[in-house]
């Protein structure tokens, strides 16, 4: 049965680097793996430039645009359509502006209530439990737990690690009994971590108040982590070497 591994950790820790290289590990030990990084189009559990629509507003959309429903996602009573793929913009004006205007996660300006975002989410978690491909043996994700979810929470809504625990929750009990591993990869400090992203991506440095943004960031996925009932493994990447980190990670994985 096929296992999911979450890699969590705050912005610049290396979670995207971390599940690219387990990815190329487990494919050379002979198992079938897929990842999927921040900004993936095809993630099937994770959001960016999406927008949320009720059928009525799917339809109409279907009916001026017959292709958006390659883009669509159902959850429930909801349709979440992406408009972007990467910097990619998936429709046209006037419709690409429309459906901003509808965004879901990231900076919306019509902000569903919380009760419904998480609805949304846990139905689309569901839908992907019940669809995965059993010939593959890991899907790895990128931050799609804890890291973009609680971004969105903390920025629209506004709430604390101990308020995102019954997200967090939901989303694992849409999976039901299927096995999966999370894997929190963190610093002891932050903002020379961050620090060093910054620069390796050519990035301007992170000011003081982003820093204490990500400390703060970091307790609240603690509260998160100890609070939700689920096993995670603590990958200390200040202390051990990021290969060492790496292959501690596979070997859990394997059982090898």
């Amino acid at each position: 049965m096929t296992e999911l591994v979450f890699i969590e950790g705050v912005s610049g820790v290396g979670k995207s680097t971390m599940v690219r290289g387990l990815a190329e590990d487990l494919t050379a030990l002979g198992y079938r793996a897929k990842s999927y990084v921040e900004f993936d189009y095809t993630n099937p559990i994770d959001f960016y430039g999406t927008a949320y629509l009720t059928e009525d507003e799917h339809r109409a959309l279907c009916r001026e645009c017959p292709s958006a429903r390659k883009h669509t996602i159902r959850a429930g009573d909801i349709r979440l359509v992406r408009y972007y793929n990467e910097d990619t913009p998936l429709f046209e004006e006037p419709l690409l502006s429309w459906l901003a205007e509808r965004e879901f996660c990231y900076n919306p300006t019509r902000l569903v209530p919380l009760a419904a975002y998480t609805a949304a989410y846990q139905k689309v978690w569901e839908n992907f439990a019940a669809s995965i491909d059993e010939s593959d043996d890991f899907l790895l994700f990128d931050g799609s737990l804890l890291h973009h979810p609680l971004n969105d929470m903390m920025r629209n809504y506004h709430i604390t690690g101990g308020q995102a625990i019954p997200h967090v929750r939901a989303l694992l009990r849409a999976l039901g009994q299927r096995e999966r591993h999370i894997f929190y990869l963190q610093s002891r400090e932050i903002g020379a971590q961050l620090k060093r992203a910054r620069q390796s991506r050519g990035q301007a440095a992170p000011t003081p108040e982003k820093i204490r943004f990500w400390e703060s960031r970091f307790q609240n996925d603690r509260t998160v982590l100890e609070n939700i009932g689920e096993p995670y493994h603590s990958c200390n990447i200040s202390r051990e070497h990021w290969d060492t980190v790496r292959s501690q990670i596979k070997h859990i994985l394997t059982k090898e």
